[in-house]
């Protein structure tokens, strides 16, 4: 618990004013930051109180902030009887090394170097509690800013100084950065310029008036100045406006002495014929760039397509100056010639990459598959980078890693954010010295991934989807094990994630680490779990799972004075078992504010009255009272029976409702893939109500953490979680029409109308009638051909997993999110979910052993002890690759692998047949091999190709 909170309770609850402050000076001798404590307590509520003004307050770094609540205790119980080192001065890690072109006069705010700060680096206090900070610890920097806050009381205002480029020429031509606030009125930011310009030049100064170019960029505005000694066609600034108000890439700094000017305005039609030349040369010779995303440029290949003559463009420009259409800011002015693309070498490679990778875009368009004069193949629609690897692979013969960092650095230097630096990223990932990159803290290439945006993640994922699995294994385990090795050092550090640089490292490479997880997605090459990273458990000495649930929290409710980094931002890299503890704080949390916000009149725990002769029922009436609070912690009382429920009745409460919900008997479920897993029975006519019961059921089990046993395939619990179901899913709910789709989709000849024999329809037996399904309107005349099949498939899936059963499942999914609210569960994905609520199965291969019937063979002879001796010797997974070999599933059902009733059949002897499998029946057909080691190695073959081999 926050100290702030006890004491903000204390106040709010008693207003004993005089009592307090008597025990406050007895605890002050035993605690003696309570004071501070509270004077931070009672600053953080008055700013929180403030609505539609402005008012001056004082900039504190975040991480000194966090020393300062480590070093009091501000959190209780977080550090107790451990040595806590005091706070340095405030804001020293504040302090940037920037040079500006003028010093302000004095001490002026202005002057203050001061890095570029995010909201999330810092927080605001009062002078108050500034100066008594000042006082105790000292200060480097004291950053005061006019900070307005709305109407709802959030800040409005940019703590950061606008760096503005200023260009000014007194004794010589100088160019530079000047800050200013950008709320500050041009006249007032002259009377400053007029006192800096005297002290660092010792001239007489009578008046400052600034300028910007009407329409050129910069160094196009220098140059015609210089080159019309002081005359260009500008216009002044008025002193009126604010600073940030205009909006000029350059001020250009005018200097009176001795009443003349040193600039003026440049005759009109000189002006007017220098830019009409500039935008006729870039529009009829380009600007030397490969791509140019600019109007008017012949490099932009969309204006080049118009193919204007040169009569023709000089027309067409006339025109547009006429009527005063020409856009300025989109005008381009690139000075740089940019190398062309490299598709082949015929001289040194190391020397050509090295120049080329001075110009992303041209080194982005490089190496492209079956080239042909033509780069539209690089484009957001095109999913596929359309790389020649042949290249690539010359160029990893003969660079290493120091050559590759330096490619990287120029990219990252000169970066655009567009398609050819996604594909140059793509590009340097294919070299195999990116994974000695990895290793450096400094690499740059990780910049890059903190502001990228999120549509070029997406493509720079979809395009790791043809990096070699050697590569994507390998980067995956070298990110995961050096954020793991980095974290484990900063846990034995007393305040973890201290340094801006350190969580910036950390998050640049979580993001990095996300757009594989997100392309495993999209092709799965590795499990999940391959993405965890255990040391994010270990990494708070205590309470680990409390703090980072706070900073989740925070997070999410956008709290930056608390808030400085959730992993949560992440969650596939979250071990499951903590997902799980914030999952149980965030249950309580909620559990908490609803009966607290009920104004306490909702019960602190859910009391069901059950009668165990009518359990459905009973539990009905019990959940679908308006005075309940389903947040709350269970408690079950069987009617007629004494006992106080420390979970014991709970648990047996869920078992038998689920017991007779999914009684076949019931009707609400059918049993599917051969009875391993239970489906919603769409014909069936009970109320929507018992779906809706059934949801309610497993999020109080969830919230109330009690494992259900439940036969639901994955794709329930995928659904829950709003993810899109695949066809892959399919394969756990009906194995037989999956390997039929299947085979559908990988047949390749154009007679699917006479071998399929197909329309766009489904045949379903209800009852005593067939019923027909269209997929599509008219779906009956419609044959399934080559072409379309991949949309039937795909309505296939779509109708088993979703239309089929979208009533039932509705209401089941409403009654799960009925309980189940909060942050927490959105940390876990629809896999982890159904390990939540149905808990980690313990696969028992010896309960199959002993519950195996045999036909033809002896269960006590060599050859059989030496078929379950090999069986034995297999890990786990190999083991259930078995069960899925001769079940169709490698799900345990309930009762365990002995209620399989499997069956051993002798089939054929000295046969060359692999083993095979009637998954239907749950019979193994194993051949009598003249020897025990040809059986073991048949069955590796049959077990290696198992998917679509041997079934029938």
């Amino acid at each position: 618990m926050l100290r702030e909170n006890i004491l903000f309770n204390q106040y709010s609850l008693y207003n004993y004013t005089d009592i307090y402050q008597m025990l406050s000076q007895v605890v002050l001798k035993y605690d003696p930051f309570l004071k501070e404590i509270e004077l931070y307590s009672r600053t953080r509520r008055s700013l929180k109180a403030i609505k539609n003004q402005g008012q001056e307050l004082y900039v504190v770094s975040k991480q000194w902030l966090r020393q300062w609540k480590y070093y009091v205790e501000y959190i209780e119980g977080i550090a107790p009887n451990q040595h806590r080192d005091q706070p340095g001065a405030l804001n020293s890690e504040l302090i940037s090394n920037e040079n500006f072109l003028l010093k302000y006069p004095r001490d002026h705010a202005f002057n203050q170097k001061i890095i570029k700060l995010q909201p999330e680096d810092y927080v605001l206090v009062n002078k108050e509690m500034i100066n008594f900070w000042e006082n105790a610890y000292g200060a480097d920097l004291k950053i005061v800013r006019l900070v307005h806050f709305n109407k709802q009381g959030v800040q409005s205002s940019n703590v950061n100084l606008l760096r503005q480029s200023v260009y000014i020429n007194v004794q010589n031509p100088k160019r530079g950065i000047l800050q200013v606030d950008e709320t500050c009125l041009i006249k007032n930011w002259i009377q400053l310029l007029c006192a800096a310009v005297k002290n660092e030049f010792q001239i007489n100064v009578e008046k400052i008036r600034l300028w910007k170019h009407k329409y050129f960029q910069g160094d196009y505005a220098i140059k015609q100045l210089e080159e019309h000694q002081g005359r260009f066609n500008g216009e002044i600034l008025d002193e009126n406006l604010k600073v940030g108000d205009c909006k000029a890439d350059l001020i250009i700094i005018d200097i009176q002495t001795n009443g003349k000017w040193q600039y003026d305005i440049l005759e009109m039609k000189i002006a007017c014929s220098e830019q009409f030349k500039h935008l006729y040369e870039k529009a009829y010779k380009g600007c030397g760039k490969f791509i140019c995303d600019k109007d008017y440029c012949k490099s932009n290949p969309i204006f080049s397509q118009i193919g204007f003559d040169k009569k023709t463009l000089q027309q067409f420009l006339i025109q547009q100056f006429k009527e005063d259409t020409i856009d300025w800011n989109n005008v381009c002015w690139n000075q740089v010639i940019e190398q062309n693309p490299i598709q082949s070498f015929e001289s040194d490679i190391v020397v050509a990459l090295s120049a080329l990778s001075n110009f992303p875009n041209s080194f982005g368009a490089s190496f492209i598959l079956n080239f042909n004069n033509c780069y539209d193949v690089i484009n957001y629609n095109n999913l596929n980078p359309e790389l020649n690897l042949q290249v690539i692979q010359q160029v990893n013969n003969v660079i290493n890693a120091k050559i590759l960092s330096q490619w990287v650095d120029n990219l990252i230097v000169n970066q655009k954010q567009n398609i050819y630096f996604v594909r140059s990223i793509i590009i340097i990932m294919h070299f195999k010295y990116f994974n000695h990159l990895l290793h450096q803290e400094q690499n740059r290439i990780l910049e890059a991934f903190l502001t990228m945006r999120a549509e070029d993640k997406n493509l720079l994922s979809n395009y790791l989807t043809i990096l070699p699995d050697e590569y994507f294994i390998r980067y995956i385990q070298t990110i995961t094990e050096i954020v793991g090795m980095f974290l484990k050092k900063e846990s034995t550090k007393q305040i973890q994630l201290l340094k801006k640089s350190d969580i910036q490292y950390v998050q640049s490479m979580l993001e990095l680490l996300q757009v594989f997880y997100k392309s495993n997605i999209i092709v799965k090459r590795l499990n999940p779990t391959k993405f965890q990273i255990t040391e994010i458990a270990k990494l708070y000495p205590k309470y680990g799972d409390q703090l980072e649930y706070f900073q989740f929290d925070s997070y999410i409710k956008n709290d930056l004075e608390r808030y400085y980094f959730t992993f949560c931002q992440y969650p596939w890299v979250l071990p499951l078992e903590f997902k799980n503890e914030i999952l149980a704080i965030d249950s309580r949390m909620n559990q908490k504010h609803y009966f607290e916000s009920s104004l306490m009149l909702l019960q602190p725990y859910l009391k069901l009255q059950i009668d165990r002769n009518d359990v459905v029922r009973s539990a009905l009436e019990a959940l679908s009272r308006d005075d309940i609070n389903l947040k709350a912690k269970l408690q079950v009382v069987f009617q007629g029976e004494q006992g106080i429920d420390q979970g014991g009745l709970a648990r047996e409460f869920f078992s038998l409702l689920t017991q007779k919900l999914f009684d076949l008997n019931f009707g609400m479920f059918v049993p599917k893939n051969n009875n391993s897993i239970l489906w919603f029975n769409k014909h069936n006519m009970e109320m929507p109500i018992k779906y809706e019961l059934i949801g309610m059921i497993l999020g109080l089990a969830l919230y109330n953490q009690v494992n259900l046993d439940l036969q639901f395939p994955q794709v329930i619990f995928t659904k829950l979680m709003n993810e899109p179901t695949s066809f892959e899913d399919l394969k756990e709910l009906d194995l037989e029409v999956y390997k039929g789709l299947n085979t559908l989709a990988e047949y390749t000849q154009d007679n699917i109308e006479e071998v399929f024999a197909l329309n766009f329809t489904i045949t379903e037996a209800v009852w005593d009638e067939i019923i027909v399904v269209e997929l599509l309107p008219n779906g009956s005349q419609i044959l399934v051909n080559q072409k379309n099949k991949q949309e039937y498939i795909k309505l296939c899936v779509n109708y088993y997993l979703n239309e089929s059963i979208k009533t039932p499942f509705n209401s089941f999914k409403k009654g799960f999110w009925r309980v189940v609210e909060g942050n927490g569960i959105k940390l876990f994905s629809g896999s982890e979910l159904q390990q939540l609520i149905v808990g980690q199965k313990h696969f028992n291969l010896q309960e199959l052993e002993d519950s195996t019937e045999y036909d033809g063979f002896d269960q006590d002879s060599e050859y059989i002890k030496q078929f379950w001796r090999f069986l034995r010797s297999l890990n786990e997974e190999q083991q259930k690759r078995f069960l899925f070999f001769c079940t169709g599933s490698d799900r345990i059902p309930v009762g365990g692998l002995k209620s399989l009733k499997f069956l051993i059949q002798k089939h054929g002897e000295n046969s060359e047949q692999l083993p095979s499998a009637h998954t239907c029946f749950n019979v193994f057909l194993l051949p009598q091999y003249d020897s025990i080691e040809k059986m073991i190695t048949k069955l590796q073959i049959a077990l290696q190709n198992c998917e679509g081999f041997g079934l029938m």
